[in-house]
């Protein structure tokens, strides 16, 4: 009995830690606790300050992914989910294929990228999918991406949750 009020003790401390936090994170393939990330806001006008501090964090996983909706498709199920991140080296913007939406609109992105100068490349880590783009002004063309591919108004909030950097910055 007493076993049974420790175990359940133990899941409730968890659970009440947990319900602070919107994200658990794992690094696939290592063993360990989850990372407990919260989720933010950021606007995109802010997205070049948020691309500074990402290229000067130092550790070797960094990334600020951007959810966000559309007028026409509110639905949380329908949210897009994008990123900036630094990879071997190079910051890139990243359409992780995750989502329903980001999975739907995928052509549509590439179409988008291609219209724009850049092209979008297939890649796979720890089992994810994605399509990146570098060599462009990465805060630019996610701010692009948000204002004239989904139509939403730079000041309007986004969805961020981060890690690997420092933000805000002081």
């Amino acid at each position: 009995m007493s076993i049974a009020a420790i175990v359940l003790g133990l899941v409730a401390a968890v659970l009440l830690v947990a319900s602070r936090y919107d994200y658990f994170a794992w690094d696939r393939g290592k063993a360990g606790m989850p990372r407990l990330l919260k989720q933010t806001e950021v606007r995109t006008d802010n997205l070049p300050g948020l691309a500074e501090a990402l290229s000067r964090g130092s550790a070797p996983d960094r990334y600020a992914a951007l959810i966000f909706n559309t007028p026409d498709r509110p639905s949380d199920e329908d949210a897009l989910n994008i990123q900036m991140s630094f990879e071997n080296g190079r910051m890139g913007f990243d359409w992780v294929l995750l989502a329903p939406r980001n999975i739907e609109d995928q052509e549509k992105f590439r179409a988008f990228a291609r219209a724009h100068g850049v092209e979008a490349i297939a890649r796979s880590e720890n089992g994810v999918s994605y399509l990146r783009v570098e060599g462009t002004d990465v805060a630019k063309f996610t701010a692009t991406v948000v204002t004239e591919m989904y139509h939403r108004p730079s000041n309007a909030p986004l969805g961020l949750v981060y890690e690997g950097f420092d933000w805000p910055q002081s």
